[in-house]
This record gives C-alpha cells, structure tokens and sequence, in this order.
C-alpha cells in the first residue's frame, strides 16, 4: 500500500517552514517537535507495597521498557524491552517481587463469516519476578482462554500470597446451544461464552474458577480477601441493568434499572454492607450512590447540582474509597475520607498550589508516590518519605518541555444558537495578546469524552506554533450532566456539530480569532468533527485536519456489526449514539458523501493498526475528496495504533500539522 496519496495542487503549496510564528515574536526559540511528539518518557510509575522499589514504563527508547528499581540500595533489578510489536500498556506490584506488566499486540483475526480481517489488540497480563526474572502469562495462555483478549486483575492482593483474582471471558460447551431449522441464532445468550471470575497464581499463571457468571455478566465485585460478593449485569438491547449479591452459594438480586447508561460499581464499602455505584438514577447528574446489600434504595454519598460525579479515589491496600472527582470546567475531589483530604491539602501547599496527587503509596503510609502538574507544566513524579520529611524526584513526563514556557490555558464559556451555555478551553500562545490570532478547533474524540485543561501535548504544541486552540465541551460531552451527554445522540453532524461551529464563531466575534485563518484539526470523533466541519460549513475553515477519524457512519455501523456481532454492547453502543445505518439523516452526515461541498484543503492522517475506526474510513474519505478534485493530503501511519502510541509517529504527525497549517493559517494567508 502506498503511504502517500495526494493532488497535485496541494502538494506543491505544502513547503518546508523554518519561521517563528508570529505570535512568538522574532529571536523566540521554539521547543523542537519531538519536546511534544516524544510520548511521555516516563509513565505508570508504580511503588512496591514495601516501599523500597519503584517500577516505570520507560519510553525514551527506540523500544519501550519496563524499569524496576531497589532505590534503598540504589540497585536496579529489572530492565527488560519489549519487542518491536508489542506494547506495554501498564504496570502493577502484586506484592514486593512480582511486578505484573499489561501487554498490548495487534493481530489480524478474520471474522467468522469469512469476509475481511479485522485488527485486534490482544490483552495479555504478564507476572515478572523481579528478582529472579522468570515470567509467566495469567490465565490466558492456554485452552479457550488463548482466544480471548482483555481479561482484567480486580484486585492484587488477597488472602493468599502470590495469588491474584481477574475476570474474564470463558467458553462453556454446556452452555452453548447450536443454531437450528431457520438457522436465526440464540443470540447472545446462547453463544457458550460467560464472564467468569477466577484465582490466578503469580508464579504459575493457572487459574481457578471463584464464581460463574450469564453472557449478559459485565462486572464483579470481590471483597478484602478476594471472594465475590457481587455480580453486575448488563442487557444492552433491553437496557437492563441489575446487581446480584451473593448469599452463601446463592445469588440475590438486590438492584435492577432501565438505562441506556449503565451504572458503574466501584466497589464494596469499608463496613462491607453496601456497594458504592455511580449513575445518574433519577438525577440530573452522576452521583455516587450507597446501594445496600439488603436491597433497600441507594442513596447519595457525593452529588452535584451542577455536575456529574465519577472517577473514584481507591487506597490500594484496604480498597476503601476516599473520596470522588467532580466535573465540570475545572475538575476537583470531593473526600469521604478526611485523612486523606488532609494530606492531599497539605501536599498542594508544599507543591505551591499545582495539582498533587497520590498515585501510590507503601502498605505502612511511610512513602507516597506523588504526581504534580498544572495546565502549562506536565507532570513530575515525587517520592515523599516522611520518615526523612524529604521530597525527591523520580523523573518528568516530559523532560525536553521542563524549561520550556507553555500557553496559558482559559476555562472560558460561550452560548450556543440556541441560548445554551458551554463550556470550553482557550490556549493562547506564549505572550499572545489573544487578537486577530490564527487559530485551531480542536474537537476531543469520544464523543462521550471530554477534556479537563490540564496539560496537553496537543494544544500546547500548536500553541507553541503561534495558534489560540479552542477545544469546546459541546453536547455529548462527558462531566456536565445527564442532559448535556444525552443530547449529543444521534446528532453527528448535528447538534454536536452546531456546538463546535458555534463556539469558533463565538470566537471570531470576540476578536480572538482571524476569521481568514481557522482550521478545525481533531482525532477519532475530534476527526469526524473536522470533516464534518469542512463538508457543512466550508466557509469557516481555512483547513482541516482528521486523525483516525471517521467519514462514512453507515460503514462504520457495518463495521462494529460485522466485527463485534450483531448482539454486542459495542453495536449496541453505536445504534444508541450515531442511529440506524439506514437512517437517511445518518447517511447524509457523513462527510465522505457530501464531499462535493469541501472548499478547504485537508490533511488525512490514519493508523494502519487502528483497531477502534478502520483505516478505510480514511481511505473511503480520499477517494471521495479524489473523485470531486479537492485538495487533500493522506498520510498513512505505519504500524500505529488509535492513540498514536509511538514516538515516531507523533512526532510525524505534527511535523505534517505544523508545515500544513502554516501553508494555510501562516501571516501571508491575512487580507
């Protein structure tokens, strides 16, 4: 397959830069692409429960590794590099020798009709002594347990050592019933595939079955020791929800709702009498609820009246929750528990007021691993020992950006046509006076996602480059409420769309923005978005750059069908959020086939692993954009994934962006 396909009259306009962006000013000294496009070259920093060793993710490297070190000794005992196709995803102490390390690879795996391959990231969770660096893979490595992919540890540490308990997809031919006379399948409930909870031995890999669970099961909950307590199942199609308690050998269901958003269980709480869930229930926002194991009405621990509740605070070792994360504009914790809303007061005023967060600590609270960060300064890992009352440094995410001056980021607010207020955020260049600048919509990807201003390697890259990066929380998105998540379905290219136009026309009136200069750049949904931009409202962008976005709905409902089954969440998920494949409303929003209406150029840039929106949604896209001779730009990415996991990549996806968007944002593109 060829990496490029272009027209010729975008290829010739699209000249090599070496300025400085006007907002810059002259004798500004740039960081260079890579300070952004390295992927952050330390992350899932890991504290032992002894707290004498720390595990990182090193990618700095050519290849990725896993880092272990004894730093009581000053000794490392472990440094392993993954191979070339195999990613590592993230990492956890199961106890002071066993570091468990969470894989990723991507394999083509052909549906079961025989029609296509499909791309699939194959999960494997592999236990490393460290000590002795033997390894073993859990629980999947054999039998029908070598077809499944995603298995997931619920928690580390158990009543017995070197044991862990994961959940997983299991094959039972008990259960499956075979298709008969019209050959119309069972479904899902018949399809001899159950989600099941087994103990997993660290040294062998082997598992033993803990509890059996439906097709429809979903979650579990264990409890201190690691025995089930409770079951979660999810009938997407019906929009069922209910919670299952265990009761000696039996299951008694204690909650059940109609939702097309499912609850989330957190866990048990800390007196074990009741389960902790967020859900929206009968709120206008998320909330979590205490759900009693006797079956009486939830009731709310942490609400808001203006936004949702989500994301819990989780001790690693009593598995209690401490306490929640609020949304809105400018997220911030709520505590249950006041001691750790002490120490997380204290150690914000011992970083100056930035962001500091315990992201780990030891079994005894001697030592904490902290995470500090703001919106302009990426983060730096600490080690706090409180015995020696020192503060050291593990490292930076992002070490080429640390004397680097960043934009500042503004939680502003903008109303949309009619009369709705959203949210979003402005990051201005350095030292930009925020006039007459050019500028890059930035829709986030989801569309049930949102973003949070804090440090962003994105932004800040193009805000580096002398753009104001607008980045709008328009309905659909997440954080802000019931309503404005649920107004966001079935309006791709609709109200979702208005909300963005609206938002870069709220700019232009308020002088932020050069009307002549604007191009709409995002990825996965961020990508639809900007094809969506440049096909429906082509007099407002100057350029449009998608990143594994996708063009075609109709293709993309196919896809999930074909890829994931007819009776699958995920299928589910999409019919909810984008409609019907033949729904004339869905097949006219996709950009691909309105391309005749695309004045601007647009730059195309797709994973050729993508395993979340196929590449040929890109290339459905070019082609169309090819037969009606507008100007456009594919880069295939070789090897990348949906995240633009490696280094390489980013850093040649924003030295496209940046030679793009001068040839089309640039001062000599002004009136």
């Amino acid at each position: 397959m060829k990496h490029w396909l272009a027209v010729g009259a975008i290829i010739v306009s699209l000249c090599s830069w070496k300025g400085v962006p006007e907002a810059l000013g002259a004798g500004t000294t740039l960081p260079p692409v890579a300070a952004f496009g390295n992927v952050a070259a330390m992350t899932s920093v890991v504290l032992s429960p002894n707290g004498q060793q720390l595990a990182w993710i090193d990618n700095s490297g050519p290849l990725q590794a896993v880092e272990a070190i004894d730093f009581t000794r000053n000794a490392r005992l472990l440094r392993m590099e993954s191979e070339a196709e195999l990613k590592i995803r993230d990492l956890d102490w199961a106890d002071d020798d066993t570091l468990l390390v969470h894989n990723s690879i991507t394999r083509s795996v052909p549906l079961a009709n025989g029609s296509m391959s499909v791309p699939v990231d194959w999960l494997r969770i592999k236990a490393i002594n460290v000590r002795t660096r033997k390894s073993v893979i859990l629980l999947q490595k054999k039998g029908e347990f070598s077809y499944v992919t995603g298995a997931r540890v619920l928690t580390l540490r158990t009543a017995t050592p070197r044991r862990v308990v994961m959940a997983s997809w299991d094959f039972s031919a008990t259960n499956y019933r075979q298709e008969t006379g019209s050959r119309l399948s069972g479904g899902r409930k018949d399809s001899g595939w159950t989600y099941n909870l087994f103990d997993v031995d660290t040294t062998t890999g082997d598992g033993r079955m803990l509890a059996e669970g439906t097709p429809f099961t979903c979650d579990w909950v264990v409890d201190i020791s690691g025995q089930p307590v409770a079951r979660v199942e999810w009938e997407a199609e019906r929009e069922r929800f209910s919670v299952l308690y265990r009761r000696g050998t039996s299951w008694t269901q204690i909650f059940e709702l109609a939702t097309a958003r499912p609850p989330v269980i957190a866990g048990l709480s800390a007196d074990g009498s009741a389960l902790l869930m967020f859900g929206a229930l009968d709120r206008a926002h998320q909330a979590l609820w205490r759900l009693p194991i006797d079956g009486s009405a939830p009731q709310a621990l942490i609400e808001d009246d203006a936004y949702d509740v989500s994301a819990p605070i989780v001790d690693p070792y009593s598995r209690a929750i401490l306490g929640a994360w609020k949304g809105g504009p400018s997220p911030e914790i709520q505590w249950l528990d006041a001691s750790a809303e002490k120490k997380s007061a204290a150690l914000r005023k011992t970083f100056g007021g930035s962001h500091a967060h315990v992201i780990g600590r030891s079994a005894d609270n001697s030592r904490v691993l902290v995470d500090v960060s703001t919106s302009i300064k990426p983060s730096t890992y600490y080690l706090i020992d409180y015995q020696r009352g020192a503060a050291d440094v593990v490292g930076e995410q992002y070490p080429g950006l640390v004397a680097a001056t960043l934009g500042e980021v503004q939680v502003i607010t903008y109303k949309a046509r009619d009369g709705y207020e959203i949210p979003a955020y402005l990051t201005l260049p350095p030292g930009a006076e925020g006039k007459q600048l050019p500028m890059v919509a930035l829709p986030h990807g989801g569309p049930q996602a949102r973003d949070v201003g804090g440090f962003d390697w994105l932004a800040q890259f193009l805000a580096s480059r002398g753009y104001a990066v607008l980045q709008p929380q328009f309905r659909g998105s997440t954080g802000l409420g019931e309503a404005h998540a649920k107004a966001g379905y079935r309006q791709w290219g609709g109200l979702m769309q208005d909300d963005v136009t609206d938002a870069v026309k709220a700019m232009v009136e308020r002088g932020v923005a050069d009307p002549k200069r604007i191009c709409i750049a995002g990825a996965s949904y961020g990508g639809y978005a900007a094809l969506a931009g440049a096909a429906f409202t082509p007099e407002l962008y100057a350029c449009a750059i998608s990143i594994n976005g996708v063009s075609d709905l109709p293709l993309m409902l196919g896809y999930e069908k074909l890829s994931m089954g007819s009776e699958s969440d995920s299928v589910a998920y999409w019919a909810e959020h984008i409609g019907a494949a033949n729904d004339e409303n869905v097949i006219a929003k996709s950009p691909a086939r309105a391309a005749r209406g695309v004045r601007a150029p647009i730059l195309l840039l797709h994973g050729s692993s993508d395993t979340v929106v196929p590449p040929v949604q890109t290339q459905v896209m070019f082609k169309a954009l090819q037969a009606h001779g507008k100007p456009y730009k594919f880069v295939e990415l070789p090897g990348e994934d949906h995240w633009l996991s490696r280094s390489d990549t980013r850093i040649r996806v924003l030295t496209e962006m940046e030679t793009f968007l001068w040839s089309y944002l640039g001062p000599q593109n002004r009136e």
